[in-house]
């Protein structure tokens, strides 16, 4: 798929001070989905001047920050594109200065991404990356689901939405559906070709405007879908380093109020044709490695507890003498150390 043209511009500076800008002092006496609303708050904003692009999607993607000797100090070119349907983590400026810089503070410590001989040679090996990831640091992932123009834009597509209920994962069946004047042909992306599935009893209609979407361009492919038809986030984690801590926060779509909608700010509204999309996305948060706490669109982490999960399978460990080095809980850290 042909990258969208959406580069990292000094826009993304004032998104980075605003989430900065949340009070560490405050966030202490905090309740941790209290400080994931207002940090998230702050990233779901356009991102100046790329109209219609929440920031946490223009920050860089591993394969833009890797291998270091490549890309100095962590930083992805500002004039390359992202490629915002890519699922790995996207990691904000500080968050992939830590992942290129030097594995520990010892005198000629290289670049985590080729510092595993320097780590097996030294003596004592040291036990964990240091300094760790700053506070500031942010990582970001994005799910998407596709929704094609239909030909009769009397159609739709039927969607198995999860959704949770405490620790548990439930499905509530939806018919996604595009307005006739956003499915209608273009010369640039010529007719719509989507087959779409008709209304049903029983399967609620919601209209694509109560997502954030994404409508391809010339040359753009996804999972099926093409130019003129749409990706919706159906889900996304955002990833925060506060006082020394990581807050692991993860929202999906869900417009019925729940649990999970409590605390959203009257405010919450980001990028996009609908600002007031945003608020339809509720949200889990946790600092601590105890609990449930997943996205149920993530199959593999139903029941799950982000935290504790990062923590275990971030750590490399030398299969002879059994010592190990943890990287932080940041994947991107422990899969580039070579």
């Amino acid at each position: 798929m042909k990258r969208r043209g959406v580069a990292i511009v000094a826009g993304l500076a004032a998104v980075l001070v605003t989430a900065a800008s949340v009070s560490m002092g405050t966030a202490a006496t905090e309740s941790p989905r209290q400080t994931a609303w207002k940090l998230a708050e702050a990233v779901i904003k356009e991102s100046s001047p790329n109209r219609g692009i929440p920031g946490f999607l223009n920050w860089a993607i591993p394969r833009e920050i890797f291998p270091c000797r490549i890309q100095p100090n962590g930083k992805s070119d500002p004039a390359a594109p992202r490629d915002l349907f890519d699922e790995s983590f996207h990691y904000n400026p500080e968050a992939a200065a830590r992942l290129c810089g030097p594995l520990t503070r010892g005198p000629g410590a290289p670049p985590l991404d080729r510092a595993l001989n320097y780590w097996a040679g030294s003596h004592p090996r040291a036990s964990m990356i240091e300094p760790p990831f700053p506070d500031g640091a942010h990582l970001a992932a994005a799910f998407w689901s596709t929704v094609r123009r239909p030909t009769d834009p009397h159609m739709g597509k039927f969607v198995e939405l999860p959704v949770r209920s405490g620790a548990q994962t439930l499905s509530r069946r939806i018919r996604i559906t595009i307005p006739p004047q956003m499915s209608s042909p273009s010369s640039s992306c010529g007719p719509p070709n989507g087959q779409g599935e008709p209304a049903m009893a029983g399967v609620t209609d919601v209209s694509i405007n109560d997502f954030f979407w994404i409508k391809l361009k010339p040359g753009e492919r996804y999972s099926g879908a093409s130019c003129g038809d749409f990706a919706v986030l159906v889900a996304f984690h955002l990833v925060h380093k506060v006082q020394g801590r990581w807050l692991w926060t993860t929202f999906w779509w869900d417009s019925e109020p729940n649990e999970f909608a409590a605390g959203r700010p009257g405010n919450f509204i980001g990028a996009g044709e609908n600002p007031q999309a945003w608020r339809k996305y509720v949200m889990d948060a946790t600092y601590e490695p105890t609990g449930a706490v997943f996205n149920p669109w993530r199959i593999e982490e139903r029941g799950d507890n982000c935290a504790r999960c990062h923590k275990e399978v971030t750590s490399y460990k030398d299969d002879t003498t059994g010592e190990q080095i943890f990287f932080d809980s940041v994947t991107a850290a422990r899969t580039h150390f070579n």
